[in-house]
């Protein structure tokens, strides 16, 4: 079992580090052997406002990376396909360069509105298909080395509510390599009336019990949680505007599921025990902070001591 820190070439993240050595110093610190890395635009202090390639990172070794989390797009079924390829080969790519073990494929479709309204437009199985199609082109006849695991989330998509649809989308995907990233912490958006993270620990468990059979295809776990049912449930019974304004739209989109999904240590007494039930090969502590020093608390809390 290998442990990651997640971590994007993104401004935010890379102004946190001196150097390679420093970033590798820090998650060795923090019971990290590797690096999960979502390759975004890179930028530089001195030039903020500049998106470079993210090979041009100077923080990332190939020796330091065990994943890449594509940066996936939440709703694309509309999108040209051809866009679309060129769009997760070049992450894809990117992953054979730096010797990536996995790449993780979130199986999803959201549009801003729904994600705003939570009236979707689709069912999981419906987007299963569809995905399962787009992953088939994506990936028919390429010779990857890496395992291709597909993300989770609480959208119409790889939920992992109904075990039924989980094994369609095992089934319809012909990549060999394939198996599932389960995020806990988007599990858990799928049930508003969760309160403790030890009764999302049960909860965890009883999709396990539905999941038995395919538990072997869990590669990897994003290991974090929030609870924020509550908020949403609130969110729901209130009107919301839905901004024309395409970057207004975006900010109010994500400023509204980063307040569901805020990406925080899981700490509950049974996580431990779930994790061995699932004995994946990867295990990457998926963090949203503000500062090292919040990341550097995060790690120590959610730390497994397996």
């Amino acid at each position: 079992m290998k442990f990651q820190m997640n971590f994007t070439t993104s401004y935010d993240d890379v102004i946190r580090f001196t150097s390679a050595d420093d970033l590798q110093h820090f998650y060795m610190e923090h019971g990290c052997t590797g690096l999960e890395v979502m390759p975004l635009g890179y930028s530089t202090k001195e030039a903020p406002d500049v998106y470079l390639p993210a090979e041009e990172c100077p923080l990332i070794r190939p020796d330091m990376v065990t994943g890449i989390h594509c940066c996936c797009s939440g709703d694309w079924m509309k999108r040209n396909r051809q866009e679309l390829i060129w769009h997760y080969r070049k992450d894809l790519n990117y992953a054979v360069r730096m010797g990536a073990e996995y790449v993780v494929f979130h199986v999803v479709q959201v549009d801003d509105e729904e994600g705003l309204t939570y009236k979707t437009k689709h069912t999981d199985r419906e987007v299963i298909e569809e995905a399962a199609d787009f992953i088939n082109a994506l990936l028919d006849g390429q010779q990857y080395p890496f395992w291709f695991l597909m993300e989770n989330l609480w959208w119409p998509g790889l939920t992992f509510l109904h075990p039924e649809d989980t094994q369609a989308l095992l089934d319809r995907v012909h990549y060999e390599k394939k198996g599932f990233m389960l995020d806990t912490g988007h599990f858990l958006h799928t049930n508003l009336e969760l309160k403790t993270q030890e009764e999302g620990v049960e909860y965890l468990h009883k999709m396990l019990d539905a999941h038995e059979s395919m538990i072997p295809y869990i590669k990897g776990i994003h290991l974090q949680q929030s609870l924020t049912g509550e908020y949403v449930k609130r969110w729901i019974q209130s009107p919301h505007e839905f901004p024309e304004d395409p970057m207004e739209r975006f900010c109010k989109v994500y400023e509204h599921i980063f307040q569901i999904d805020r990406h925080e240590p899981f700490t509950a007494k049974g996580v431990e025990e779930l994790v061995r039930r699932i004995n994946p090969s990867y295990v990457t502590y998926e963090y949203i902070t503000r500062s090292r020093e919040e990341l550097s608390a995060y790690l120590q809390a959610g730390r497994l001591r397996l």
